[in-house]
């Protein structure tokens, strides 16, 4: 796997090239040269040049910058575009002209603003223009990514995962991103699509030919011929960049670039920057922002990050972009951020290129990751592995069943004790009502849930060293897929699994006629019940008469005692106690039934029950890999 990162700016390009399993930094692709190219496309000889090359000054035609700036606004931008990408692919070709056989993924930038239809016309632009499997990935995302891995910044890994803003200054917009715990937070990625440094490079051209002696007639140039205006925005550009390298060299004395502008007759432009000049351009209105000045967009965009961070300030705040040298950029993330370190990239105009060289492998190895966790998940390993052990939650699921009907059935006869109940035959059927709903509610997977926990968890465990070793081989944090790290929420409630539907009516209707049965011999003064091997699921349920009946002794005398109404001083014999000892004596008998029940393959419980948690559990892994993935800085 071999990643080019192509970092196409509104002022100046670069490209970065990465072998996916390489331990160096993405390598810089020279373009004419250098690091980095001038974002300029023009047409020399009837072919597309670039960079130094397309300048009026160097005989080029059809002159275009800032090109990238204009995408969102003017569909001629995207012909630009192209072109340029283009003529970047063939200045690559000329310095490694096998390097496309060897590429099998380009990454481009974008702007945060920038919405997924407008990333996927990018993308198809990017391919258009000869560039392999392009994906597009917001630029201060790639910037964090370049944080995250180069050596060279040396930043506190343990801040970078707890909480990070990424402000990227280009030159035609200004990104942040916010990033907890590895991953972008909602609405990370924000900024103003205006705001950019090459707003500056106009200001500062506008301003001299304000002040030169023939600036009407400079003015009217700019306005006719555009390959003129470029030069001299490229020219400005130039002088920023010069000054804000060394900026208090300049503080007092004006940095001077001088320019002839031949169009239908010469004329002097003079380009000047000291300390006082900037103050002036960075707090004047402009009309790019509104009538605002670039400062109080600045501050504004600001002000919203820290907002948006109030609830985890970040810990570091990470300047990057070629404008992110200017110092009043710096002291006013400074101000915003102060209780946060500050980290300037050493190589700007670079880390975004390089940032998006380790995107692309970071996204490649997530979607391993991802498709083999999802072949775990979904396929016959984890169900068979669910399978082999499901016996093991029978006898867990049968104790808790017989203890939920035995707090019902004396719910329901101390109900009747008080009158609130006529019958006994209305009590069965109360009893019965009662004993279904608990069975179908949250109840039982709460009694289990420790038993099913520690069943979760030696299922888990044979998957372990799989998940583990998958995990190291994608760079994903393996302590996120273990089961200290991130435990399966288990027990049967928590796997959303219904114990009524899996066990099916059959084996319900069963453990009811137990439970009514021994409620019964209960209440008639007995305590016995016999379990006997009969029915679908084997548990048919018959009740010794008890004391009462045998005092009776008449034929059909049960049917008159279920549906005599009693007086309350005769049920006031039937204790809690009784009913609790009565059927407490009956537990292992009929914990055994329902087990048994359970097991029997004809009514299908084991199929329902493996299904269910195979799935859920299935459902959880995937959650927890989604968790794991970090994807902001894995």
């Amino acid at each position: 796997m071999t990643i080019l990162g192509f970092d196409l700016g509104d002022g100046e390009s670069a490209v970065a090239l990465l072998s996916g399993d390489s331990t160096v930094e993405p390598r810089m692709l020279a373009l004419q040269g250098r690091k980095s190219l001038i974002s300029a496309v023009g047409v020399q000889e009837g072919r597309v040049v670039v960079g130094e090359a397309a300048s009026v000054l160097a005989g080029a035609q059809d002159v275009r910058v800032r090109f990238k700036a204009r995408y969102l606004v003017d569909e001629a931008a995207a012909g630009d575009v192209r072109r340029f990408a283009q003529g970047v692919m063939n200045e690559l070709l000329l310095e490694e002209p096998a390097l496309m056989a060897r590429v099998t993924r380009t990454v481009v930038g974008c702007p945060a603003g920038w919405g997924e239809g407008r990333r996927e016309q990018y993308a198809k632009l990017m391919e258009s223009a000869g560039f392999p499997n392009v994906c597009v990935v917001p630029e201060p995302r790639a910037a964090f990514l370049y944080a995250r891995h180069a050596r060279g910044l040396r930043i506190d890994p343990a801040l970078m995962r707890r909480s990070a803003m990424v402000i990227d200054i280009g030159s035609s917009t200004t990104d942040f991103a916010y990033i907890v715990d590895g991953h972008q937070q909602d609405l990370s990625l924000f900024g103003d699509t205006n705001l950019g440094g090459g707003l500056l490079d106009e200001m500062i051209l506008a301003r001299a030919v304000e002040r030169s002696p023939d600036g009407e007639r400079l003015a009217r140039v700019m306005r006719e011929s555009p390959a003129w205006k470029s030069y001299c925005e490229l020219e400005a550009r130039r002088l920023k960049e010069q000054y804000f390298l060394s900026e208090e060299t300049w503080q007092g004395q004006p940095l001077v670039r001088r320019l002839l502008v031949c169009y239908d007759e010469t004329l002097a432009l003079e380009l000047a920057l000291d300390g006082e000049a900037v103050e002036a351009i960075i707090h004047a209105p402009c009309a790019a922002l509104g009538g605002r000045s670039f400062v109080g967009c600045l501050q504004d965009a600001l002000a919203a990050a820290t907002r948006l961070s109030a609830g985890c300030p970040p810990q570091v705040v990470i300047l990057t972009g070629g404008a992110s040298r200017m110092a009043f950029f710096r002291e006013a993330c400074r101000a915003a951020f102060s209780g946060s370190a500050l980290v300037l990239c050493p190589e700007p105009e670079c880390s975004i290129a390089r940032g998006l060289a380790y995107a692309g492998r970071v996204d490649e190895n997530l979607r391993v990751f991802r498709q083999e966790v999802a072949s775990i998940a979904r396929g016959e390993k984890l169900r068979a592995a669910v399978e082999a052990r499901a016996h093991e939650l029978y006898t867990p699921v049968a104790q808790a069943l017989f203890e939920i009907a035995r707090e019902r059935a004396v719910e329901a006869v101390a109900l009747w004790r008080r009158g609130g109940v006529g019958t006994i035959g209305e009590l069965d059927a109360l009893l019965a009502r009662n004993i279904a709903e608990a069975f179908e509610g949250p109840a039982v997977g709460e009694r289990i849930q420790d038993d099913v926990r520690a069943w979760t968890d030696g299922l888990m465990r044979a998957l372990d060293d799989e998940l583990t070793q998958l995990c190291m081989r994608c760079g994903v944090p393996p302590e996120k897929m273990t089961r200290t790290g991130a435990p399966v929420r288990a027990g049967v409630g928590a796997v959303q699994l219904s114990l009524a539907d899996a066990m099916g009516m059959d084996v319900l209707t069963g453990v009811l006629g137990v439970v009514l049965a021994v409620v019964g011999a209960s209440l008639c003064g007995g305590g016995g019940v016999a379990l006997v091997g009969a029915g679908p699921v084997g548990l048919i349920a018959g009740a010794a008469a008890g004391a009462l009946l045998t005092l009776l002794s008449k034929g059909g005398v049960k049917k008159l005692l279920r549906e005599a109404k009693l007086p309350l001083i005769l049920r006031q014999v039937v204790t809690d106690g009784a009913v609790r000892a009565g059927i407490d004596r009956q537990r292992e008998g009929i914990v055994r039934a329902i087990v048994t029940a359970l097991a029997d393959p004809s009514n299908g419980f084991a199929a329902r029950l493996t299904a269910g948690i195979a799935d859920t559990l299935g459902a959880q892994l995937e959650e927890m890999a989604k968790n794991a993935e970090m994807s902001i800085c894995a």
